[in-house]
């Protein structure tokens, strides 16, 4: 089996979770592992998505891995994930799983979000590996590694997979008008409105229109977007230590001003 193990770490192959995916070739070297630092490369993808199409193209089953620090996965997955929407790379009736680190908090969430992800794509999920940081280093995780890849050889080459469990219906898109009248201000109170919202998302600014027109206190709105960051998480908890980000785009000292 061809397996491109696409690693959305932003620490590339110092990365706790692709050795798991390393481990695993060890143990199978019948099969084929192709491994793309996708998490420290994303910004090449976003110029020329050439050659990771290349490698999807060729891949029988694809393997995410990734860290998932807070409830989520990385921003460098999400922005993958946008990517290959975006190509518009054809993957259905690919087989498509994931491998995890953390202290299991949410990672339930990290999963279920590249799940649907990869059901938009048509592609055939497997439940993944939620794995703790210090798993690897065990007889036990090492041996929850290899079962994990077992059920999922197994289920690949019996036509095993999760199906979506349904779709909302589609309907045309209503445009929410703001209906409240702006009430008297006071300036007691310093009010921040942080968004993201692009210049199409007309739903959101119209209700952050009536938001502000209720409000009683004069109120500022700060849309990240417009922010210039240099780049997504590193995961490397610098800030844990110093309060700083290593990136010195001066989001932090923003944030606290």
């Amino acid at each position: 089996m061809k397996i491109l193990v696409l690693n959305a770490s932003p620490k590339g192959k110092n990365s706790t979770t692709v050795h798991t995916a390393l481990y695993l070739q060890a143990l199978y070297p019948e099969h084929s592992f192709t491994f793309v630092p996708v998490g420290q490369r994303i910004k090449s993808y976003e110029k020329d998505f050439t050659p990771l199409r290349t490698e999807l193209k060729k891949a029988d089953l694809l393997l995410f891995t990734y860290p998932v620090y807070t409830f989520i996965a990385p921003y460098q997955l999400h922005r993958l994930i946008e990517l290959m929407k975006e190509d518009g790379v054809d993957l259905s009736g690919k087989f498509a799983s994931q491998i995890t680190t953390s202290k299991h908090f949410y990672d339930v969430t990290a999963h279920r979000y590249v799940e649907e992800n990869c059901f938009d794509l048509g592609m055939k999920v497997v439940r993944g590996l939620p794995a703790d940081m210090d798993d690897l280093l065990t007889e036990k995780g090492q041996q929850d590694a290899s079962n994990f890849f077992e059920q999922l050889l197994f289920s690949c080459k019996h036509g095993l997979f999760v199906t979506p469990s349904g779709r909302a219906p589609r309907r045309e898109k209503s445009v929410y008008q703001p209906v409240i009248p702006s009430a008297p201000k006071t300036t007691g109170k310093d009010v921040v409105i942080v968004t993201n919202y692009d210049q199409s998302d007309e739903n959101l600014q119209n209700m952050i229109s009536d938001f502000r027109a209720a409000l009683p206190y004069e109120s500022r709105v700060v849309n990240l977007r417009h922010f210039p960051f240099s780049g997504g998480c590193l995961g490397c908890f610098g800030c844990a230590v110093t309060g700083k980000c290593v990136y010195k785009d001066g989001f932090d000292e923003f944030l606290r001003k």
